[in-house]
């Protein structure tokens, strides 16, 4: 057997893998012989069945199979011994029939292309300066927030149906345009508020449910389009949910209902300690700080893409666009359109460029993610879900919710690559220079508005 590789553009390849009968021949004789003896044909005791007969029969399956093994797991070991950097996986060629006759066996030739990952030196600190946003909390916001978390701490149930109160716990999955399961599809196991929904249509559907029920909603009219409130349902940016117009299958896991708590010392405790507050100024003023805290978070966001920017505008990297382009449309079970490329590609690879360069930094300031670590994320992922509304879940339930959360593979990538992309964040944030700038929040709003992509 021989591996070879020929160069067709920038960063793409293609491995040859060519194979002789003394690469198969054994292999394909032995998987015959283990069909033989469990044979069975009129005339014919069990494991002697004529040798001639049992490869007519099944000679050339059992042939293509063993290729396939065979061809796979040197492709494989190929691939790591040479230290190659793949950018998606290995898309296979159409065969050459002249070459591969499965009738007629003999040599066999099978071709790969491959897309390679660009290689690039990556200095730091930044060479910029960023500004660091010092977001200035209002009353008003401080009011909305206690009004929302008397809510969140309020007495919890579980009615048997729905109503303006409800709030329910469960999966959305993405329809294509035929209103079927999208294969590939976004999926999200969180939360839905009744009173959060803005359309009154929608907000009828969601009365009168009950558990196992699964209603169809379009987020973008549920939700007037709020962004930042889809994207929190579908665990998505508010930038990625603006671009989401699709429909969703809702199914209910859990109906909810919360009645507001009162403003007294058990609530105090309930939220900061038992003893850590005794008055509601200073019950206010600790959700103030809380707020600042959040709108912290926010200001990282921007400064996060600032420096995202910078680095992709500095490395300039390429990437093997026409084999990705070629990769993307493989991946899912209708082709894309030329057209869904087009608009769909240039976030990829703005993504994936980023990926590269997380991964170095990752991997340069050996940086690991622990188990306890994805566990604990996984838990702020269901408590933000709730909204805060898991107070009243006991903890056989939440680590029962986190089990069932993580039995998705998706669920777990996803908490990896943010784990991953966070900690790379601290270390750029820890070695860059900042300039701190005071706005207040609505001017913030306006300024991440004007940064997008």
């Amino acid at each position: 057997m021989n591996i070879t590789r020929v160069e067709i553009g920038t960063l793409n390849e293609e491995l040859k893998v060519s194979l002789t009968p003394a690469d198969y021949s054994e292999q394909v004789e032995n998987e015959l012989k283990k069909v033989r003896r469990n044979m069975t044909l009129p005339g014919f005791r069990t494991g002697h069945v004529p040798a001639g007969l049992v490869k007519k029969r099944y000679g050339k399956a059992i042939l293509i199979e063993e290729l396939n093994k065979i061809v796979s797991g040197s492709l494989q070991n190929f691939i790591r011994e040479s230290n190659l950097d793949l950018l998606g996986s290995p898309i296979p060629q159409p065969s050459d029939v002249a070459k591969n006759n499965f009738d007629t066996p003999g040599d066999f030739e099978f071709v790969f292309e491959i897309g390679l990952a660009p290689q690039f030196q990556l200095t730091l600190p930044p060479s910029k300066t960023f500004d660091q946003y010092v977001i200035q909390v209002e009353d008003a916001k401080v009011h909305d927030y206690i009004e929302d978390l008397r809510r969140k701490y309020g007495k919890f149930s579980n009615p048997e149906t729905s109503d303006e109160t409800t709030i329910f716990y469960g999966d959305y999955t993405e329809l294509d345009a035929d209103g079927n399961v999208k294969e590939g599809g976004i999926t999200n196991r969180s939360t839905l508020s009744v009173a959060m929904v803005k359309d009154a249509d929608t907000r009828n559907q969601l009365l009168g449910l009950q558990k196992g029920a699964t209603v169809k909603l379009n987020l973008q009219k549920a939700f007037a389009s709020d962004h930042a409130e889809i994207g929190h349902m579908l665990n998505r940016s508010a930038e990625e949910a603006a671009s989401i117009h699709v429909d969703f299958n809702y199914t209910i896991d859990t109906i909810n209902r919360v009645e507001p708590a009162e403003m007294n010392q058990e609530f105090f405790d309930k939220i900061y300690g038992e003893g850590t507050l005794t008055t509601e100024e200073e019950f206010r003023n600790k959700v103030r700080e809380q707020l600042e805290s959040f709108y912290m978070q926010d200001s990282d966001f921007k400064l996060k893409h600032d420096m995202e920017d910078h680095l992709l505008a500095e490395l300039d990297l390429k990437l093997p666009d026409t084999f990705l382009r070629k990769w993307l449309s493989t991946e899912v079970e209708k082709p894309l359109s030329e057209e869904q490329l087009d608009k769909e590609y240039p976030s990829y690879s703005r993504g994936m460029k980023l990926r590269l360069i997380e991964n170095r930094i990752f991997r340069d300031q050996q940086m690991q993610i622990t188990q306890e670590e994805v566990r604990d994320m996984a838990r702020q992922y269901i408590m933000h879900q709730f909204s805060g509304y898991a107070y009243g879940l006991t903890d056989d339930i939440m680590d029962s919710l986190i089990n069932r959360y993580l039995e998705k593979r998706e669920s777990v990538d996803r908490i990896v690559e943010n784990l991953s992309s966070r900690k790379v964040f601290d270390y750029l944030k820890s070695v860059a220079n900042s300039n701190a700038k005071k706005v207040g929040y609505e001017e913030f709003v306006n300024i991440a508005k004007s940064h997008s992509h």
